[in-house]
Formats: structure tokens, sequence, C-alpha cells
């Protein structure tokens, strides 16, 4: 099955955030999505209000949360409960126990709390290498250092307003259940850039 996914929002149970379960629902039918991973900032208080919410019965809802690691932003997905824990490295080990994945979210923004080269000394999955609200110098920095690593690359869109949601998606060809989503994820996927949602790319 084709999924469009967009791994990376927020709602506005991250307090950057004014994306309203409303206007994420508009959001995804404007944008073509099937699937959303709400990742919002060391919660899961949006994902749980999405869960609980009819309205999105129909979409493929992957549990997530960007953790807030003392290294650096991590994204978690596919944990109902998740390890939010200031050391990256509890994070990724009890993820990976747990049948999560890790992924290193605009890792080479240095306006934002990100890993940078710390990617490569820890066991993240996979690697943010196109976040809508990143310029193209730092998109290609990760692109550059994932292929390094040899780790598969992701888009975001990282939205914080309801313009950003879809900004950038992935095209996948699996199951439609979170596991397979996740173990999908971690092989090549299509990236589609559909706009930009943030500084120009």
């Amino acid at each position: 099955m084709r999924i469009v996914l967009d791994p990376h929002v927020h709602t506005n149970s991250s307090p950057d955030s004014t994306i309203t379960l409303n206007q994420l629902r508009e959001g995804m039918l404007a944008a073509g999505m099937n699937a959303i991973a709400v990742t919002d900032h060391d919660t899961m208080e949006g994902y749980r209000r999405l869960m609980s919410n009819t309205a999105f019965r129909d979409f493929i809802i992957i549990p997530g949360v960007e953790v807030s690691t003392s290294l650096g932003d991590l994204i978690v997905l596919g944990l109902e409960n998740p390890p939010i824990n200031r050391d990256p490295e509890v994070v990724i080990e009890q993820t990976r126990r747990q049948g999560g994945i890790t992924v290193a979210p605009h890792p080479f923004n240095g306006a934002r709390s990100s890993l940078g080269e710390k990617c490569g000394m820890l066991k993240i999955d996979v690697i943010e290498t196109v976040n809508g609200k990143c310029k193209s110098d730092c998109n290609r920095q990760a692109k550059e250092f994932a292929a390094f690593l040899g780790l598969p690359g992701i888009g975001g869109s990282d939205a914080h307003e309801r313009r950003q949601i879809g900004a950038v998606v992935n095209i996948l060809e699996c199951e439609r259940d979170v596991k397979s989503v996740l173990e999908a994820l971690k092989k090549e996927v299509k990236i589609v850039v559909r706009q930009r949602s943030g500084s120009p790319m």
C-alpha cells in the first residue's frame, strides 16, 4: 500500500506550536497524507488526543515524541510509552529494546538543539536528511553525514503552524500498520518536498 507520511509534526501540546487537531486533520487532507507521527516536545499528550479523536480513525497514527536530551533533540517513533530522559543513550537503548526507532531531527541546525556529528557516536536508526524548516546547507550536511554513517534518511516538515503540515513527506510502500511503517522508514524512502515551510532550502 502507498503510505504518504509526515513523521515530524507538532500540535499545540508543544508550547511552541499552534496546530490544533482540527487544523492537523485539514492539513493532512490538503497534503494528501494518510499517515502522521505527532512528535511533540517531551510529551505524548498530542498523540493521545489524536488517538481519542474519531476524526483521525482513517489515518495511520505513529506514536512519537521529540525528546530533549543533554546532547540534542532525538525523536522516538513507535512507542506508546517512550523513554523521555535527558540521557540519549538511555533513550536509544530503551527505545530499541521496546521495538521503536530513533531519529536525529535537524541534526546540523545550529540554531536549535541538534545532535550534529554526535549522531556518529550514538546508535541512532535514522537521520532526518530533509527538515522543512532547515536551510539547504543544513539538509545537505545531514544527507552527507547519513551517507557517511550508512544510515537511512527521511524527511519531515517539523510543522509548528497549520501551513507547514505536509511540507515534506515520505512515500512508502508497505502494509497499513505502525510496525510496517517503522520497518519501511529504516530502508530507503522517497522524500518529497512540497513547499518551503521555513527558511529557503
